[in-house]
């Protein structure tokens, strides 16, 4: 279950917020993470699926770089990112 906002005419859906839910920063909407966290079924009548936006660092603290493969063949041929 993915929530949906509506603008507050109710006439359709809004822009996606652009700040990040961890640290409220202001990030371009092309470079926020979509982080996405669905319940096993043992657990989906207990829990929802839950969907928040994150920046580019704050992905990098939950190491969630890990998940990312040219990441890791950077990182292995010793090239530093340039992103700030």
């Amino acid at each position: 279950m993915t929530s949906v906002e509506r603008t507050s005419d109710g006439t359709g859906d809004r822009t996606p917020n652009r700040e990040c839910y961890r640290c409220d920063r202001d990030v371009e909407p092309a470079r926020l993470f979509r982080l996405v966290s669905e319940p096993p079924a043992a657990l989906s009548h207990d829990y929802q699926t839950a969907e928040r936006l994150c920046c580019p660092g704050c992905a990098a603290a939950m190491n969630l770089s890990e998940f990312a493969e040219h990441l890791k063949a950077r990182a292995r041929r010793g090239e530093h990112s340039t992103d700030g």
